[in-house]
């Protein structure tokens, strides 16, 4: 593309840093090749193997979001075409693609970590819950020793509820009580 509003310094200086965006998109590919035991030429064939296809988007992903192209008068994203050419001459199409799939993968991770602290958190209340009630149960019996130990039964048989996965523990929060089979 030719800028005629540029001297020949400022040319010369663009090309010289869209060669180090290059060289920088050339480096995010041998890495991820080397992180998925390939070569960088596995990332450029035809080949659909899953492995291979997963570690090309990735490298799509990477290039897209991290290499910044060099273009007046502000830096934007790599072109897609670019990185197309960059990963076996795919078409731009193809590398949009590519990286969808990788940012719907990374949003769907987040969503599950998320959810799996809220457990976390959750499973952690309950505990503290289980332990006052054991607590007044325990204090209850030795007041009065006539007094039935039903409530102290009950938390001895929830607590290895605890130690169990996170779908028990929601649906024993669910129900409030065991979950079938459980007591």
């Amino acid at each position: 593309m030719r800028h005629m509003c540029m001297d020949e310094d400022q040319r010369a200086a663009l090309w010289r840093l869209r060669c180090a965006q290059l060289t920088e998109a050339r480096r995010i590919r041998r890495v991820v090749a080397d992180g998925y035991l390939l070569t960088p030429t596995h990332l450029c064939s035809p080949c659909r193997i899953a492995t291979r296809a997963e570690a090309r988007q990735v490298t799509m992903y990477l290039i897209r979001t991290r290499v910044r192209w060099p273009t007046p008068p502000h830096n934007r994203a790599f072109p897609c075409a670019r990185i197309g050419q960059l990963l076996g001459g795919r078409d731009h199409t193809t590398v949009m693609h590519g990286v969808a799939v990788i940012a719907a993968r990374l949003a769907s991770v987040r969503q599950e970590d998320a959810t799996l602290r809220q457990m976390d958190t959750r499973k952690q209340e309950l505990l503290t819950i289980l332990g006052h009630a054991l607590a007044a149960a325990v204090d209850l019996h030795e007041r009065q020793q006539q007094a039935p130990l039903a409530p102290l039964q009950r938390a001895a048989q929830l607590l290895p509820l605890l130690d169990g996965t996170a779908d028990r523990i929601e649906a024993w929060a669910r129900a409030g009580a065991a979950p079938a089979g459980e007591s």
